[in-house]
């Protein structure tokens, strides 16, 4: 079979809705490439497959039918034209994890300098991808758990290298005393305790999803001390459910940030939330 007679029939399949899959088409590309060797951009539709790469694709199909994220199965996404990697350690970044980056860099001129913040990093994408959109800003990364903030501080090395420092712990409680940010990014967990999650989600770090009955415990405690972190002008950008994005601007204004928005995916649907500081 060819790369594009194999990407037909295998995207197809991903489409099922027990696989929630964001864009089947891209993860065939993906499984099909790490088979082969190479990267989704380097695939050629008229490449015959040969039988030995052809069984290694078909055992990477299998394991992603069995509800193992593609992320885990190649250990890399794509974000924003930036390859990252991904492991156990962290949570796999959404496809629409780009929607949150240019929330936070709307509004922030290329020639910007100081510092950027993603909180709640996970494997650092949203940070890494804004360091890179604006090379003046140095950018801070943390997240409470230790394995997601090495895996950042890799990704950081491999994309914006020399440009960021990463810290595990609480919220800001490990930021260096008195820093002010640019940009402040963050993707907190924000489910509702005991909402049921697919099976291929339960297979990522539980700590990236819940957050208390409403799902905005860590949404309310980062919106309380956001203030004193940010620069003049800065801006704030956070992603949550669409369910969720009235309430969050309305913390956000009770916080005394300004213009608060929100911001809608390709599909329309509004799950960004963002706001500058006076």
């Amino acid at each position: 079979m060819t790369v594009a007679e194999l990407l037909q029939h295998t995207a197809q399949r991903l489409a099922a809705p027990e696989l929630v899959s964001e864009d089947p088409q891209q993860e065939a590309r993906e499984l099909l490439a790490h088979a082969l060797g190479t990267v989704p951009a380097r695939l050629r539709a008229d490449t015959s497959v040969d039988p030995h790469a052809h069984g290694e694709f078909i055992r990477l199909l299998a394991r992603r039918l069995a509800s193992e994220p593609t992320g885990y199965i190649v250990g890399a996404v794509e974000i924003d034209g930036l390859r990252f990697k991904v492991d156990r350690r962290g949570f796999i970044p959404r496809l629409d994890l780009p929607v949150l980056i240019h929330a936070g860099l709307e509004g922030v001129g290329r020639d910007a300098k100081g510092f950027a913040l993603d909180l709640a990093c996970g494997i650092g994408a949203a940070g890494i991808c804004v360091g890179h959109a604006r090379p003046g800003l140095r950018v801070d990364l943390a997240d409470v758990s230790a394995e997601a903030i090495e895996l950042a501080r890799e990704n950081a090395e491999l994309l914006i290298p020399g440009r960021a420092q990463a810290y595990a712990g609480d919220l800001f409680e490990p930021l260096p005393r008195g820093r002010k940010y640019q940009i402040v990014t963050a993707n907190p967990p924000w489910v509702p305790d005991g909402t049921e999650l697919p099976e291929e989600v339960l297979n990522e770090p539980h700590v990236s999803f819940f957050g208390g009955p409403d799902g905005l415990d860590v949404v309310r405690r980062i919106i309380h001390e956001l203030p004193a972190w940010m620069a003049p002008g800065g801006i704030y950008a956070q992603e949550c459910d669409p369910s969720q994005v009235e309430k969050v601007r309305g913390l956000l204004a009770a916080a005394g940030l300004r213009e608060p928005k929100a911001h809608a995916d390709k599909e329309g649907v509004k799950r960004v939330v963002s706001a500058r500081q006076p």
